[in-house]
């Protein structure tokens, strides 16, 4: 493949990222500016991925989306995705034995992405978080999970200028903070949030690690604030512990960084 080639996919990746991260219509002249990229260019582009189906134009707003054949992939993605299809008998897992929502989650960027959930069968509160969400990962449970396995350097690159977005108040606001709050994760194997994302809702979350050390996803529950007592809480964390584990060595090492061992 040419480099002109490669750019061009760079490109549209760039682009298709863009979009998923705003999750709001962006103008070309907002696409050409976040991506520092010449409008004649930017035009091009999207043009040729709206004939592709993967963004689609607003005539109304003047304004660009992701397009139904970008949503095609990520159902791909969602039906035969390896974390997806193993995760779902551990959700199960947990949501049977603890009567409560559970959740699959990844890390993208300062972010992380609800990928499934698992919802008991009794009637009641309807909690979040729908699949699909991106919430800020130093937040969430889920998040500080993930966060936790991972080195001081990472942690320090990835949060270098973050200006610490609040959903409701609460949450760790400097590095130092999230820090405290990762050390704590690591050294029990599970994440607490309380209130962070949505009030009234806790969450406990531990993560899916690959035979290498490598933090790939959360498994978490989420339940009502006051609804559980200590002890209850414990038990959840104690499973959740248990469930992500079993997760982890059932994943061995089938997920690598990059398949150069068979190219």
């Amino acid at each position: 493949m040419t480099t002109s080639r490669v750019k061009s996919a760079e490109r549209v990746l760039d682009v298709l990222d863009l979009l998923a991260r705003r999750g709001v219509p962006l103008a070309t002249a907002e696409i050409s500016s976040a991506l520092d990229l010449p409008k004649s260019t930017t035009h091009h582009l999207l043009n040729v991925m709206r004939d592709r189906r993967f963004v689609s134009y607003w005539a109304d707003q003047r304004a660009w989306t992701l397009g139904v054949s970008a949503f095609e992939v990520g159902a791909s993605y969602m039906r035969s995705g390896p974390l997806h299809r193993e995760g779902q008998r551990f959700m199960l897992a947990l949501t049977q034995s603890t009567d409560e929502t559970s959740h699959l989650a990844v890390l993208q960027g300062s972010d992380v992405i609800y990928l499934d959930k698992r919802e008991p069968l009794k009637p009641g509160v309807r909690l979040v978080t729908e699949i699909g969400t991106r919430l800020p990962a130093h937040l969430t449970a889920v998040g500080r999970a993930i966060l936790s396995r991972l080195d001081v350097e990472q942690i320090s690159a990835l949060y270098e200028g973050y200006t610490w977005p609040t959903r409701t108040g609460t949450g760790p606001s400097t590095l130092a903070e999230l820090r405290e709050l990762l050390a704590a994760a690591r050294e029990s194997g599970y994440a607490v949030e309380e209130n962070a994302t949505t009030s009234g809702i806790n969450c406990i979350a531990s993560p899916v690690i690959t035979r290498d050390g490598r933090p790939v996803a959360a498994l978490g529950v989420t339940f009502l604030s006051g609804s559980k007592s200590a002890e209850e809480s414990a038990l959840i964390a104690d499973r959740v512990r248990a469930v992500s584990a079993e997760f982890s060595a059932d994943l061995g090492d089938r997920m690598v960084e990059s398949p150069t061992a068979d190219m």
